[in-house]
């Protein structure tokens, strides 16, 4: 049986709550007790910590020794450093990623990391990326699914996929403030209803569409929380291309879905079995990893594993879930 990897999760070091509950403007936190905090952009509650584990990597060993989770590979979630200034962005974006790299020499083995990077700075974005993987080893790289509202298929950004698709770094997709937001608020739901999962669909098809997947044949994306919507309206996605991407200036020499099932990975955070399924009966075992998106509560770290079992696969493919397929993409030792 392969060693279970978890590989959407995320650790706030304490230093950054520090430093954002300091804060008067937007990205801030509030504490609501002694371990748990709500963090806000604007006015919008946009993430909660509520246990121990959730920041301190001690504590979550115990979690993770409980639910049967060997390996987590760490990344800092909403908010991150590309919300502040520029300068301070590049100073954060060291300070996070050395922790991570000393949290992952002290748990050597149990934990890993993804690189985050203050995007509002490229040229600083790569000398990060550069020191983040030659000196640090990082096995990925954290990416939201907008930057500051600027959509992550621009020519800026290409960088980062060159330099990502050199080292062999997975992209993880995770959603950011949603380009929706306005549209949520006006009618009172929640950015994680809707608004997370439509960012990073968007954000993943447009990678497709605008070329950037093409440009970059060797990028491997990882889209969170069960690629988003793509499994259930992949059809329409196609039919979407083949009847409009002349009047868009698109051009593609195969089909979008055929993009996204050769490059791109998703989570298995869904918890609701008949879209596990859906998602499975179109990517195959093969491109589906475990996710428990701890510290966010729309993750259930308890069920995680346990909605991998549920698919009823065989043992070989449960194990490429589980674990194979994150050792193999991540090149895990």
């Amino acid at each position: 049986m392969a060693k279970t990897v978890d590989v959407h999760n995320h650790l706030y070091p304490k230093e950054w709550m520090d430093y954002i509950e300091t804060r008067i403007e937007s990205p801030r936190m509030k504490r609501t007790g002694s371990t748990s905090m709500v963090f806000y952009l604007g006015d919008v509650p946009i993430a909660h910590v509520n246990r121990a584990g959730h920041y301190d990597p001690e504590a979550r060993i115990e979690d993770l020794d409980k639910y049967g989770i060997d390996i987590q590979i760490l990344s800092l979630t909403i908010p991150s450093v590309e919300l502040i200034s520029a300068d301070e962005g590049v100073i954060w974006a060291k300070r996070i990623n050395d922790y991570l790299a000393k949290v992952c020499h002290k748990y050597s083995g149990r934990y890993y990391a993804y690189a985050t990077l203050p995007y509002q700075d490229m040229d600083e974005a790569i000398r990060e990326l550069d020191r983040a993987y030659k000196e640090l080893g990082v096995k990925g790289i954290m990416m939201f699914s907008n930057i500051n509202g600027k959509p992550i298929a621009s020519p800026e950004f290409y960088p980062i996929y060159a330099k990502a698709e050199e080292y062999g770094l997975p992209i993880l997709i995770h959603p950011a403030l949603p380009l929706t937001g306005e549209a949520m608020k006006k009618v009172r739901l929640p950015y994680p209803l809707f608004g997370f999962t439509l960012d990073t669909t968007m954000a993943v098809v447009s990678l497709i569409f605008q070329g950037v997947l093409e440009r970059f044949p060797k990028l491997k994306l990882i889209h969170s929380h069960l690629g988003g919507v793509v499994p259930y309206m992949v059809g329409r996605i196609d039919d979407s291309f083949n009847n409009y991407s002349k009047e868009y200036g698109l051009e593609l020499p195969k089909a979008p879905s055929d993009y996204y099932k050769r490059q791109v990975y998703v989570d298995s955070i869904s918890y609701h079995l008949p879209a596990m399924r859906c998602c499975l009966d179109w990517l195959g075992p093969e491109h589906i990893m475990l996710g428990t998106d701890y510290a966010h509560p729309v993750g259930h770290i308890e069920e995680a594993i346990h909605y991998v079992r549920g698919m009823d696969l065989s043992e070989e493919d449960t194990d490429k879930i589980l674990g194979g397929n994150a050792a193999r993409i991540f090149k895990l030792e």
